[in-house]
């Protein structure tokens, strides 16, 4: 005779319900987007709400503006960081314990298949916004940085990727209010050079994960001081540089140029001397996110000089 106890006694765990299921993507995506979200989301909608001020929009558009812009660069971030976290699951596990991979929230192609997913979504958002080459142009910069390169190729990828990218971001970040002219370019082209000069002080950080994953980086072919040395030089001279490129020559007045460019310089040689006077990881993750601040100022500047 069957023993009808035992289906009685047997459970079996609940599907997950539609809630549950948001919130753990919520937490997950939280986990994987926190380290790059203050230098790949406020700067963006920052220069948003400066091609607003340029343009004259009033307060019902740029909020609608700001608010689409948002949206636009979490997409932008959210596929960056699913392709990068799955093939650098590995140097994660050195340099980045905390994040989804690591932490044991998920596979490598289940971030995959997360990237392919949101991809489509990405390019649909950039053609109904009217920035679909920027958005073609961040997914092209993506895929060939981190599906199609070797690691040993990283040492001469990575900047061309990374002010490629700078580029896509601002320019998709004005193009959202009014056409690029020539003062959008000028600004999206200043501050997409002149910030990614210093920007390998980020592999400074990442030494460890590097060099177990056979990346090719400046700091491990030089050693961290010439990189430290390069990055405090290059953001002594920053302030200097947007006064002179962009501060100086706008049409507001010389008060707030003066503020801007003072604010910007007190943030700049902040990081400057931390990444000097501080050399451990924790320092160097801080210094690089004063540097990311400094960027998102020089972008909010544009808020009352443009």
């Amino acid at each position: 005779m069957m023993d009808t106890g035992l289906a009685a006694r047997t459970t079996f765990p609940p599907a997950p319900g539609p809630w549950s299921w948001l919130r753990r993507e919520l937490s997950l995506t939280a986990r994987m987007m926190a380290d790059n979200s203050v230098v790949s989301i406020p700067p963006p909608v920052l220069f948003t709400a400066a091609a607003c001020a340029y343009a004259g929009t009033d307060g019902a558009a740029t909020a609608l503006h700001l608010a689409t812009s948002t949206v636009l660069f979490t997409l932008y971030l959210y596929v960056f960081d699913t392709v990068n976290q799955a093939r650098s699951a590995e140097e994660d596990q050195a340099n980045k314990p905390y994040r989804p991979i690591p932490s044991g929230l998920v596979h490598p192609s289940g971030l995959l298949r997360r990237f392919w997913c949101a991809m489509p979504l990405y390019t649909i958002l950039g053609w109904a916004l009217g920035v679909l080459e920027w958005t073609l142009l961040w997914q092209a910069v993506i895929i060939s940085i981190y599906l199609l390169a070797r690691p040993r190729d990283y040492l001469w990828a990575k900047p061309i990727a990374m002010l490629l990218g700078t580029i896509a971001q601002l320019a998709a970040a004005w193009q959202l209010v009014t056409p690029l002219d020539a003062a959008g370019w000028k600004w999206v082209l200043t501050i997409s050079i002149v910030f990614n000069l210093p920007l390998r002080f980020e592999d400074v950080r990442d030494i460890e994960g590097d060099r177990r994953i056979g990346r090719r980086t400046l700091p491990l072919i030089t050693g961290h001081w010439p990189v430290r040395i390069w990055f405090a030089a290059v953001l002594i001279g920053l302030p200097f540089a947007l006064y002179f490129l962009l501060f100086a020559p706008s049409p507001t007045s010389t008060t707030a140029t003066a503020i801007c460019t003072l604010i910007i310089a007190l943030m700049s040689w902040t990081a400057a001397t931390h990444s000097l006077v501080r050399h451990t990881v924790r320092a160097d993750r801080i210094t690089y996110q004063l540097y990311c601040l400094t960027y998102a100022a020089a972008l909010a500047s544009g808020i009352a000089l443009l």
